[in-house]
């Protein structure tokens, strides 16, 4: 799935993904023959954690 809809099923912007890539919270994936990201379930799995963990306080 690309960029926007691991955002809309994990409750992460498309720039907060980005920046957690670039600190290195989730790892930048393969990107498909279209030069888009392609996020698996794993992946959006991790974002929702991460993004469960803000909602409780936690500073990422």
């Amino acid at each position: 799935m690309n960029i926007s809809e691991a955002a809309r099923q994990s409750g992460l912007t498309t720039k907060t993904i980005r920046y957690y890539e670039s600190i290195g919270l989730i790892h930048p994936p393969k990107r498909g023959n279209n030069g888009y990201r392609d996020y698996h379930a794993k992946d959006v799995s991790l974002m929702r954690f991460l993004c469960h963990s803000r909602q409780v306080g936690f500073s990422l």
